[in-house]
């Protein structure tokens, strides 16, 4: 169990420009809403939905941002998201643990701690963050990867901290809900 900071914790919205960052489900579930999306992309992310239930979090336009609480202890943040039941739980991690290294909803004991970087590539926590929207990195674990993103067409985006994937450095819009949050331990 770690001390959580309270003074430094939070609950945010991310933004990839101006999309939300939100589960892929939902991402795909807007994507398919595209009346002119071919046939075969519809095929392809109706099979995602339908089998393989992702985890993954994405972002994309017109979808309903997930809300994000940031626990700050040890130096690092673990990021939670608020469950979809709206009873305002945080009871699924981000996490960058599996094997591809996506950025994915986790449930369980090993989240993926993060640091916060300022547009200077400092790290920062919340006392650091003077305004509620501020543009961030995500860097993860103790190795510091820079979170990435790639995919687009057919498919949805996807984060990684792999940087052998390709890919782009994402700036994260972060828009600051509230400040100086119980965290959950």
């Amino acid at each position: 169990m770690q001390n959580t900071d309270e003074q430094q914790s939070f609950t945010a919205k991310l933004l990839v420009g101006d999309k939300p960052v939100a589960e892929a489900r939902k991402v795909i579930s807007k994507l398919l809403e595209d009346p002119e999306l071919e046939n075969g992309s519809r095929y392809f992310l109706q099979s995602i939905l339908d089998n393989e239930n992702p985890q993954e979090l994405s972002y994309g336009e017109g979808v309903i941002p997930d809300i994000f609480l940031f626990t700050y202890h040890d130096d690092v943040y673990t990021i939670r998201i608020k469950d979809r039941n709206g009873v305002g739980q945080f009871t699924k991690t981000a996490s960058m643990e599996g094997s591809p290294r996506n950025l994915s909803m986790f449930t369980g004991d090993d989240p993926t701690y993060f640091r916060i970087l300022n547009s200077d590539s400092v790290v920062v926590k919340l006392d650091e963050i003077p305004n509620e929207v501020s543009d961030v990195y995500l860097v993860t674990g103790p190795q510091r990867r820079l979170v990435h993103t790639y995919g687009g067409p057919p498919t949805f985006p996807v984060f990684t901290d792999d940087q052998n994937r390709g890919g782009s450095l994402v700036s994260f819009r972060l828009k600051i809900i509230e400040r100086n949050v119980p965290g959950v331990n």
